[in-house]
């Protein structure tokens, strides 16, 4: 009986014992920066899962991001540390708005259409200008523009019906405004020109730029080429200052291919006198 006692005893021991002994496989997992992983595998399965039999850890070489229960072999059931951060805060560019003034400059339009300078129309013109001195020289021309396929014919004067030799153009008109050149009487001007090179006219317009050399009467002016003639509208130039363009339709006195035309330009009524500046002939053609 005592001896059954003892060794009921000695048993008691050894469990008691076995609770507080660690067996090589019951440890501690190790610890990665990320935090604290336990081995679930080497623990004891009499031990209450909460207890870890007196073990302490040491909290200061925990990760901040967490701490990981490792499940098992290779399972790792721990919360990672997660890339937490910050998003670019950075200030928003309050730089001013570019209120600089708009462009109200004119629209640039480029030379008129066809150089005709007008008011008419064109893809092409033949243009000349009256010069002077003073008021009573000997007044000469300049030659603007000629953009015809041809200008191998390219000539304007002033001429008389009386005397020859008794005759000289001279400048007048330059008090009230830029000064011309008197159409009227027996004067008239002779345009030489050429229309090679275009096979279609659809359009010509003969415009003077002056007044009507009267001071009471308005004027008009007259054309005639071997092609046509015409008149523009009666009284249509004014007498009064600035000068302005007084343009008129000359279509039927122009035919193409023509290399040899002889335009001829003369006052009209109710006037009959004339101060000319410019002379333009915009061609709308092809």
């Amino acid at each position: 009986m005592v001896t059954r006692i003892l060794t009921l005893a000695l048993l008691v021991a050894a469990v008691g014992c076995g609770d507080d002994a660690r067996r090589p496989g019951d440890r501690l997992g190790t610890m990665d920066g990320g935090g604290v992983g336990f081995d679930a595998s080497g623990i004891d399965g009499g031990l209450d899962g909460r207890d870890l039999g007196g073990a302490s850890v040491d909290g200061g070489g925990l990760d901040g991001g967490g701490v990981g229960v490792d499940g098992g072999p290779g399972t790792d059931g721990g919360a990672g540390t997660s890339d937490a951060g910050s998003p670019d805060m950075g200030p928003p560019d309050m730089g001013p708005p570019d209120m600089g003034p708009p462009d109200l400059g004119p629209p640039d339009l480029g030379p008129p259409s066809g150089g005709c300078v007008s008011g008419a129309t064109g893809t092409h013109v033949a243009r000349f200008r009256w010069n002077g001195s003073s008021s009573g020289s000997t007044a000469w021309i300049s030659y603007e523009a000629n953009n015809l396929p041809d200008t191998s014919r390219w000539r304007a004067g002033a001429y008389s019906r009386g005397p020859i030799g008794s005759y000289t153009p001279t400048w007048q008109d330059p008090f009230l405004a830029e000064g011309g050149v008197e159409l009227g009487g027996t004067v008239f001007f002779d345009i030489e020109l050429s229309t090679i090179g275009l096979s279609s006219i659809r359009n010509v317009t003969i415009a003077l730029y002056g007044r009507s050399y009267n001071t009471t009467t308005s004027g008009s002016f007259t054309w005639m080429t071997f092609d046509g003639s015409g008149a523009s509208p009666y009284a249509g130039v004014s007498n009064g200052a600035p000068y302005a363009w007084y343009g008129a339709n000359a279509t039927a006195a122009f035919s193409p291919g023509n290399g040899g035309v002889l335009l001829r330009l003369e006052a009209g009524g109710p006037s009959n006198t004339l101060v000319v500046n410019k002379v333009e002939i915009c061609f709308d053609a092809s």
